[in-house]
C-alpha cells in the first residue's frame, strides 16, 4: 500500500509538470555549471523567484523603439524591426560584468521554456544583454549557452528569440537605469511601439515572472479588442 501511495503521488507530481504547466521553475532541483572569469559555480535554477504579483511603473521618455541595438555577430537592428508580428516584452538582463550572471540565465531560460505561451497571445521576445565594451561581445554566446543548459537545449542551439547586444550601455544609459551594468529590467511594448508596461528591478532577483508577463499580455490584448482574446491553453 505505501508504495502504491508513493507511485500515485509522483503520478499527480508528473502531471502538474506536464504540457499545461508555466515553467517558472524545474520539476526537479536543477545544478548547472555556469562558467565565469573565476571558474565554475553551480547554481541551483529552481530555487530562483521571480514576482507574480508586479504593477506598471513609470514609462521612459525615449521612444523604445527606436533603440538601436547589434545582433552578437555585430549586426545594427532596432527593436521596431521585431514588431512586425504583434506586441513586444523586451527583457533587460544585468549584463556581463566578468561572469554570467545565473540569475539572468534562469530567467531567460524560462522565456525559452514558456515561448510557445507568449506567442499564442500574439507577443515576441526580445533579450538584451548588456556589454562594457566590445572585447566582451563573444561572452553573449557563453549566456545563450548557460540558459540553454537550463532547459536541457543541445548545445549551439539557438533560443526561439533574438538576443541582442548593447555594446558600452548606451542603450542602458538611454533607460537610465544603469548600476554596474545595469538593473534587471522588464518593457512590453504595443504594435505601435508603445510602451503599455515597464518594471525596473530593485536589485537582481527583482524581475516579473513568466506568470505576471503573461497577465500582462492578456490584460493588453483585451484592451486592444474590447473583449477578452482566445489564446491556447498553458
Amino acid at each position: 500500500m505505501r508504495a502504491a501511495s508513493a507511485l500515485t503521488i509522483a503520478f499527480i507530481s508528473l502531471m502538474g509538470h506536464g504540457c499545461g504547466a508555466i515553467k517558472e521553475t524545474a520539476p526537479e532541483r536543477s545544478y548547472t555549471t555556469v562558467t565565469t572569469h573565476g571558474g565554475g559555480a553551480e547554481v541551483d535554477s529552481s530555487v530562483i523567484t521571480f514576482r507574480d504579483e508586479v504593477i506598471s511603473q513609470d514609462t521612459p521618455v525615449v521612444e523604445l523603439s527606436r533603440l538601436e541595438l547589434t545582433t552578437p555577430d555585430g549586426k545594427p537592428v532596432q527593436l521596431s524591426d521585431f514588431l512586425k508580428t504583434g506586441n513586444l516584452v523586451v527583457v533587460v538582463t544585468s549584463g556581463y560584468a566578468g561572469s554570467i550572471c545565473p540569475v539572468c540565465s534562469t530567467q531567460t531560460s524560462r522565456f525559452i521554456a514558456n515561448h510557445e505561451a507568449i506567442k499564442s497571445r500574439g507577443a515576441e521576445v526580445v533579450v538584451i544583454y548588456p556589454l562594457g565594451s566590445e572585447i566582451d561581445r563573444s561572452r553573449s554566446g557563453e549566456f545563450l549557452a548557460a540558459a540553454n543548459n537550463r532547459v536541457a537545449l543541445a548545445p549551439g542551439t539557438q533560443p526561439p528569440f533574438p538576443l541582442l547586444v548593447d555594446v558600452g550601455l548606451k542603450v542602458v544609459d538611454l533607460l537610465g537605469i544603469r548600476q554596474d551594468l545595469s538593473k534587471p529590467a522588464t518593457y512590453i511594448l504595443d504594435r505601435t511601439g508603445a510602451i503599455r508596461f515597464a518594471y525596473v528591478g530593485e536589485n537582481m532577483a527583482d524581475r516579473p515572472s513568466i506568470q505576471a508577463i503573461l497577465r500582462q499580455l492578456d490584460t493588453l490584448n483585451t484592451s486592444a479588442t474590447g473583449a477578452a482574446r482566445v489564446v491556447t491553453p498553458l
